[in-house]
């Protein structure tokens, strides 16, 4: 059984949409087991073929093909607390571009999370193609619906907050219910998702997940 998954960056559709309007499903990997669903468009970019019966040391491997061998996060940033800064600074901005850098990329999703995340193993052992093409798609929807809320707005940042304790995932460490405290426009302070999931590697911290509250 086969399946299409598009190939480029999930800020593409955001900004076609954004330049329309004229203004600023749980993914698979931050919220397992997988759920939702994330059909291609007319809009989605050249496709890749998924084969849902391969052994996943072979789809792995031919997902990873033409991909350079990440050892490192390079993506997001120093530490948490500047990773959260520069999200709320790019909505302030509508800064489309930062979403991307600080998110984690496909070659770092490939070599460092996939293997040992909970839907490459039993009982899920989702196909690579397809996981990352649902990752994709729901930070499509994160980063369009937070723009449309926040994008270009005058943001008071209060702080935020994660739970005690990661969750580990090989030698990855998953900081997922975070929650960010801001004023939009002088309103009253609310305390929001902003984002699904941070990735912490190496002491490295990159958005693994953009699912929020909008």
């Amino acid at each position: 059984m086969t399946c299409t998954a598009p190939g480029p960056s999930f800020l593409l559709l955001a900004v076609v949409v954004l330049g329309a309007c004229g203004g600023a499903p749980p993914d698979a990997d931050a919220h397992p087991p997988p759920g939702g669903s994330a059909t291609p468009t007319a809009d989605s970019a050249p496709a890749t073929v998924v084969d849902s019966v391969l052994p996943m040391d072979v789809a792995l491997g031919r997902f990873r093909a033409d991909l350079d061998e990440a050892t490192r996060l390079t993506s997001g940033a120093a530490s948490r607390d500047e990773l959260v800064r520069r999200i709320v600074d790019a909505l302030a901005a509508a800064d489309t571009a930062a979403f991307e850098a600080l998110a984690v990329n496909r070659s770092e999703w490939a070599w460092l999370y996939f293997p040992t995340s909970p839907v490459a193993l039993p009982p899920y052992e989702l196909p690579p193609g397809l996981a990352w093409f649902q990752l994709q798609e729901g930070n499509r929807k994160g980063v369009l619906r937070a723009l449309r809320e926040l994008g270009g707005r005058r943001i008071d940042y209060r702080g935020y907050r994660c739970p005690d304790e990661p969750t580990i995932q090989g030698n990855n460490q998953v900081w997922s219910d975070c929650r960010v405290t801001l004023s939009r426009d002088g309103a009253d302070p609310v305390t929001i998702a902003l984002f699904g999931a941070i990735l912490e590697r190496d002491d490295r911290f990159a958005i693994l997940s953009y699912a929020n509250d909008f």
